[in-house]
């Protein structure tokens, strides 16, 4: 059982020869984001419309990571490309992990817009996505639903597209607004099994089929027409606060 949310340091679920991935870990204590573990965008994509990623939205202060998303007026400030109207912020891991135990501590975004925390990376010759985290949290319909997902767009037994690829949502009622408190949000990874976590309490189980490719860490602010999460003025600015992410890794992997 993974420790509660009011534990003092968290811990990976027992039974398995454990050791922190620093790569990955960050207690964000510091004046400024540290730059040899963390990029602070997405070095391969720029953002969906109407929301651009940027610098500028990203900052930390008194021991937490703020991902700030801007309204129109503060985002018109920055030089946009056409279609682009509002800002938001990414942070990407510099390194990617292979199985291990991903756990952050957040109080998400009270806006319509999504705050995400998930594992990918879109190789040439593999494309695959573990999502722990993508709720609109500033929205009542989506404010108190978790939905772990994982995608599977193409891979060595796989060619798929965008719109064609492997998809298996859940949804998940916890019972509370996400936006109102930090909450400790965890995934294990392993190569037989896929498990996610909410405050020490396992939410859901599947039977990894596909994911073996190495993945790097996103934590970031996205529009999202799938879940009508559109920037919203009247809500903005506003920022999703993570406490920490940390990351263990199975000596045998």
């Amino acid at each position: 059982m993974v420790l509660c949310a009011t534990s003092a340091l968290a811990a990976p679920p027992e039974g398995g020869d454990w050791a922190p991935f620093e790569p990955m870990s960050d207690e964000f204590n510091a004046k400024k984001l540290d730059h040899k573990k963390w990029y602070d965008h997405n070095p391969t994509w720029s953002g969906r419309p109407p929301t651009l990623f940027h610098p500028d939205c990203v900052a930390v202060s008194n021991g937490l990571l703020h991902i700030w998303a801007f309204d129109s007026e503060e985002s018109a400030k920055r030089k946009m490309p056409s279609a682009f109207t509002h800002l938001s912020g990414f942070v990407r891991s510099k390194e990617r992990a292979r199985f291990g135990y991903f756990e952050m501590r957040a109080k998400l975004m009270n806006s319509s817009q999504v705050s995400c925390f998930w594992l990918t990376h879109a190789g040439r010759e593999e494309w695959s996505e573990i999502d722990i985290v993508e709720v609109a949290a500033g929205l009542e319909q989506h404010a108190t639903q978790l939905r772990p997902n994982t995608h599977y767009f193409r891979g060595p037994h796989y060619s798929g597209t965008l719109h064609n690829h492997l998809v298996d949502p859940t949804h998940h009622e916890l019972g509370f607004n996400m936006s109102e408190d930090f909450h400790v949000y965890g995934m294990e990874w392993a190569p037989t099994f896929i498990r996610w976590y909410v405050d020490g309490k396992l939410i859901r189980e599947k039977h990894n089929d596909n994911y073996f490719q190495p993945l790097e860490m996103n934590l970031n602010i996205e529009a999202n027409q799938w879940f009508g999460a559109l920037p919203d003025d009247a809500t903005l600015p506003a920022s999703y606060r993570i406490d920490y992410v940390r990351t263990w890794r199975q000596k045998e992997y």
